[in-house]
């Protein structure tokens, strides 16, 4: 349902030929993206990270660099910034995964805190807080991916990919296997699981569809700077996969349509935007404490919401 939803507001958007709206919706898909990433790994297979800001930044900077200064075709840059981070998950992964719990969580958040600063320090690469200009848009058959629709198409194709992944892996035994360490990995081993690699292969997995979202983002800004991959990024992202539903398939889509979307529409509101929001937010995490489209008991009674000694005096009347 929520897929149909979603898919028929992207078409609608694209139908309608918004820039405005066709602009949010396609940073809609490329944060949907990065966020299916976390959720395989936060959702599944039970392990806290905050890596997909870095990795985004290895999309991003990497298909900026090697399309500047060294002149790669955009596409090629694209794939092999992707590849990069899959390599760098796995060298991160193998020392860190040795960590377990909130333990590799930490290591990882010290990660994501670090990356901006490194970005600041490499200047003969990143062009420190200046950033990279004029990256050069995707081509295809003579159309330019700067254009808003072929981008718009292209993000959401990317994002429906990363979806039928996602799909396709929970289905197989690598998902039984996600599900198994999730619930409890000492048990997991005891039946032959080996958790370290299956967890090594959900921080690639995450890490390429994080770095494709960076990639995409970039090309689609013409820009890259530091400071968009600072620490509120990954928050964000963690907030799309919470409010959507951590474990659900169609959660980082509604996530991030609740993320980019709703802002925009209650924007008259002006000065009341970020409370309203605020409020909308809070009202989840009681009502939906699993996210809009998790798994699980959802809707806490209302009655919870009310202060106690309303509590006591409903329990009262109704004794």
């Amino acid at each position: 349902m929520a897929f149909l939803l979603c898919g028929t507001v992207a078409v609608a958007v694209l139908v309608g030929g918004s820039p405005y709206w066709m602009y949010n919706m396609t940073v809609v898909a490329l944060f949907a993206t990065a966020a299916i990433g976390l959720n395989i790994m936060l959702g599944y297979a039970g392990q806290i990270s905050f890596t997909q800001s870095a990795f985004m930044a290895v999309g991003g900077y990497g298909s900026a660099i090697l399309g500047t200064k060294l002149a790669v075709d955009p596409w090629l840059a694209m794939i092999f910034s992707a590849v990069l981070a899959a390599i760098g998950a796995l060298l991160i992964g193998i020392p860190l995964l040795r960590l377990r719990g909130h333990y590799f969580g930490m290591a990882s958040f010290a990660l994501a805190l670090g990356t901006p600063s490194f970005l600041l320090a490499a200047a003969s690469l990143t062009n420190g807080p200046l950033g990279i200009a004029g990256v050069p848009p995707l081509r295809f058959a003579g159309v330019s991916f700067l254009d808003p629709i072929p981008i718009y198409l292209l993000a959401w194709g990317v994002c429906i990919g990363a979806f039928l992944v996602e799909i396709s892996l929970l289905k197989s035994h690598v998902g039984r296997a996600w599900r198994a360490i999730s619930t409890n990995q000492d048990v997991a081993r005891s039946l032959g699981i080996d958790a370290r690699k299956y967890k090594l292969l959900t921080l690639a997995i995450a890490a390429v569809m994080a770095s494709l979202a960076g990639s995409l983002y970039v090309e689609f800004q013409q820009y890259v700077a530091p400071d968009i991959f600072d620490i509120g990024l990954i928050m964000t992202i963690y907030l799309i996969v919470y409010a959507g539903g951590r474990g659900s398939i169609a959660g980082p889509l509604v996530g991030a349509v609740f993320y980019i979307v709703v802002p925009q529409l209650i924007g008259s509101l002006e000065q009341f935007q970020h409370l309203v929001f605020s409020a909308l937010l809070i009202a989840i995490i009681v009502l939906r404490p699993n996210g809009i489209m998790g798994r699980g008991r959802q809707y806490a009674p209302v009655e919870r919401i009310l202060p106690l000694w309303v509590q006591r005096r409903l329990r009262r009347d109704y004794d």
